[in-house]
């Protein structure tokens, strides 16, 4: 099963479930901001991977482990796509 999750993010985190099945992990910065991602605790500006403005990341369990997927962003109304399977 996969699911998607998106919309905008202004100065704070979002997050997908801790998933033990999960396959892979798709994450979409849409905006014209960077974003910073994080897997298995809350992404901030200090913690996580950066994630260029228009950029994606195309991640396996092997590099994402099977928990929390969690997004930052510093910016005001910046959009961002989380697409697991």
């Amino acid at each position: 099963m996969s699911t998607e999750t998106q919309g905008t993010l202004t100065n704070t985190t979002v997050s997908v479930a801790a998933n033990p099945s999960r396959r892979g992990v798709v994450v979409g910065n849409n905006s014209d901001t960077a974003m910073t991602v994080r897997f298995g605790a809350a992404a901030s500006a200090a913690a996580g991977l950066p994630l260029p403005a228009g950029d994606t990341m195309w991640l396996t369990p092997e590099m994402t482990g099977t928990g929390i997927v969690s997004v930052f962003c510093a910016g005001t109304s910046k959009a961002y796509t989380i697409y697991e399977w």
